[in-house]
């Protein structure tokens, strides 16, 4: 039996802005699946885009608070872009009004796009959490939290987390009921426009004898790519390349002179150095299914990674993926 089109809502805070752009990818692949369906999909995201292709777009003004390299990191730069939060939230609970009503409305994030944006709507509701928006809840006063949780809850949400690792920690912190409403589902990544390893080499000038450390971060200190530098250093005979960008590059750059710094690439550009490695490093813990280490094991490329989210457990049944534990 065919699926019934609905006419659903996905909200939130990063989406990519242009053809190419890695902001929020997963959102747009997960976007597009359902358009692929045959759904009426309408995206809610803060910003601009810039001529981009897929499902319908409303663009609302975040008074530049949200984008890369991340909106804490924003904030800290600039603390007046705090009024971007109210815009885009008064801004998307007008949305949701005015384009509805919806079938079902999907919100990545915990906050803002669950709470309180997707209260304006009474459709069905699924809130995405990830691991930077947990950590941000985790922050608050356990009342707090547990009231956020509460709202959603009573408001029929019915939530899916990246990791298993990720819903115990909430559930412990907020509400233990929190567990039957979950569900656990990493987000879908698409790798299609990566080359094999052998193109990927050639593309990038690699000669394919030579061995390749990748590291593919934004450059903030929560990506910890430092830690992942130093471990690095330790490996014979391999170049580094550290693909992406952020607050951290200048002094991630004095301090490891010889590595090469690709600064911030198109999506595409950064699966190819991904097919490219001979191993990916992750030294991130902030994170329930981090998707550089998706992106390279669905590559074929070993990956060598700190603890976080679901990744020990994926490491038992994938030989490929060795979690190191730190002391």
């Amino acid at each position: 039996m065919s699926e019934s089109r609905q006419r659903v809502a996905i909200l939130t805070t990063s989406y990519p802005t242009r053809e190419g752009d890695a902001a929020g990818h997963f959102v747009e692949t997960e976007a597009r699946a359902l358009a692929a369906r045959g759904h009426d999909v309408t995206v809610i995201a803060p910003g601009r885009g810039l001529g981009i292709s897929g499902p319908h777009v409303e663009w609302l003004p975040d008074s530049g608070l949200f984008g890369f390299p991340g909106a804490l990191v924003r904030l800290r730069e600039s603390p007046k872009r705090a009024l971007g939060a109210v815009r885009f939230v008064i801004g998307a609970r007008r949305s949701l009004r005015d384009k509805g009503p919806f079938d079902r409305v999907i919100a990545h994030w915990l906050v803002p796009s669950a709470w309180p944006v997707a209260l304006a709507s009474s459709a069905p509701l699924e809130v995405v959490a990830h691991g930077s928006d947990v950590a941000l809840l985790l922050r608050l006063p356990r009342g707090v939290r547990a009231a956020i949780v509460r709202a959603l809850m009573r408001r029929g949400a019915h939530f899916r987390f990246v990791s298993a690792e990720l819903r115990d920690r909430l559930a412990r912190a907020t509400l233990p009921e929190l567990i039957d409403v979950s569900r656990v589902e990493p987000c879908a990544i698409d790798v299609s426009a990566a080359p094999t390893r052998l193109r990927a080499r050639r593309r990038l000038g690699i000669a394919q004898d030579k061995r390749l450390i990748v590291i593919a971060s934004r450059l903030i200190r929560d990506k910890r790519v430092d830690v992942a530098l130093r471990a690095a250093e330790l490996l014979p005979a391999a170049s580094l390349v550290v693909v992406g960008d952020g607050p951290e590059r200048p002094a991630l750059q004095a301090e490891f002179p010889a590595v090469r710094f690709t600064g911030e690439r198109p999506r595409p550009d950064a699966l190819a150095w991904i097919a490219a490695a001979d191993v990916v490093l992750s030294a991130s813990r902030s994170e329930g299914a981090p998707s550089v280490v998706r992106e390279a094991r669905a590559l074929g490329v070993p990956v060598v990674a700190a603890p976080s989210g679901d990744l020990p457990a994926w490491a038992e049944s994938d030989p490929d993926l060795t979690v190191i534990a730190e002391h």
